[in-house]
């Protein structure tokens, strides 16, 4: 299956230049005219402009180099090199870091990152590779840039965080005309278990998209109930007491106390009902962590249940976060690639993301039957030992 960018490419350029060039003339017409204190934001929002079609300029710009990523039963193809997936340690979608403050944000699109095997890396930049000849996927000096590159491969090379090996970056999904399903769709079929969707410190790669939950079982529940049965009891009597005394006024008889105290009853009325109403929902709903064959379901107190699906997860672990001062075990899971889990509060590890569910401490037992549940139903998918 072949994947492009030109498309995309192109319209997010035209885009760029389409907006920055009427920009620039109306913010010149207002520079022109303005005076004071408005020319200066006039110049600040043509110098804006400029920089805007600078980069539309710069993304047209890279239509000239030739792109064209290929993946088959045979390996991975960029442009006129190909690499064998003997060649090939691992294939990820890796997503990038947020700045601080967008941390809470969603992650960036990721890129596609290949890993070499330690036989395939390239060596030292000791001696340039033979001249090949031209091909008609050949852009003007390309061959005389090959032959110019220590190693034979078209790729970004950098060394991998973990110090593991060498990594190859093959594209940025954010430029591909395709979309990121079926670029995942091809990686499953053609990579194989090479394809990794999970972090390596969590468990290796692998093919972890079928599985088979039934001989779990049936599904576990962990269920937290409400500790302090006599709220339910006093908060609506708290109530009722504070509706007393308009209900005399409104009955015929007189107030007690004076008028000026009429707000502070209203007020202590609203705050034991809605307390009243949020006890008696926990009541209802309590904390409740359920893994079966079908996925993990997590209800907060009161509130409604985020279900997991088995097939959008690429691994579960029971563990301290990664990165977190605090080392009590959470139930961790990490979206399978191209999946978006209904959770908030991401975290990237190894370039995967990753969320904290819940702390097993707040469990029933500290979680301890977790591990056991998770190994149950999704042994290819759980990191967490006995």
């Amino acid at each position: 299956m072949e994947f492009t960018i030109s498309g995309r490419i192109r319209q997010r350029g035209r885009r760029q230049i389409g907006w920055s060039v009427p920009g620039i003339a109306g913010s010149t017409a207002w520079a022109l005219t303005a005076g004071g204190e408005l020319r200066g934001t006039a110049l600040f929002a043509l110098g804006f402009c400029v920089v805007v079609l600078l980069l539309g300029i710069h993304e047209l710009r890279r239509l000239r180099e030739p792109f064209r990523l290929r993946l088959d039963e045979y390996g991975v193809g960029l442009h006129d090199v190909r690499l064998p997936w003997d060649s090939v340690d691992s294939i990820a979608l890796r997503h990038r870091e947020r700045p601080t403050e967008e941390h809470q944000a969603s992650p960036r699109p990721p890129r596609l990152v290949l890993r070499l095997t330690p036989e395939a890396a390239p060596a030292a930049p000791a001696a340039p590779t033979a001249p090949t000849a031209p091909t008609r996927t050949d852009a003007p000096g390309a061959a005389a840039a090959r032959k110019n590159r220590p190693y034979p491969y078209p790729f970004p090379i950098t060394r991998s965080a973990a110090g593991t090996g060498d990594e190859l970056t093959l594209v940025n999904c954010a430029d591909l005309d395709q979309s990121l399903a079926e670029l995942v769709a091809a990686l499953h079929e053609f990579a194989g278990h090479r394809f990794e969707s999970a972090p390596r410190n969590v468990l290796p790669a692998g093919a972890r998209d079928r599985h088979d939950p039934r001989p779990g079982g049936a599904e576990r529940r962990f269920t937290v109930e409400d500790g302090n049965p006599a709220r339910l009891l006093l908060l609506p009597a708290a109530t009722a007491a504070s509706l007393a005394p308009f209900l005399v006024r409104y009955s015929g008889g007189t107030m007690p106390g004076p008028e000026a105290l009429y707000g502070v009853w209203a007020l202590l009325a609203l705050l034991f009902g809605g307390l009243s109403f949020r006890a008696g929902r926990r009541r209802r709903r309590p904390l409740r962590l359920r893994i079966g064959p079908d996925g993990i379901g997590l209800r907060e107190p009161g509130g409604e249940e985020v279900f997991l699906r088995w097939a959008d997860l690429s691994a579960v672990t029971t563990a301290p976060l990664p990165g977190s001062l605090d080392r009590r075990p959470f139930l961790t899971v990490y979206a399978a690639p191209g999946t978006d889990l209904p959770l908030t509060g991401p975290f990237l590890s190894d370039g995967h993301r990753g969320y904290g569910l819940i702390r097993l401490d707040r469990l029933p037992d500290q979680g301890q039957g977790v591990p056991a549940a998770l190994r149950a139903f999704a042994t290819d998918r759980c990191a967490s030992r006995p």
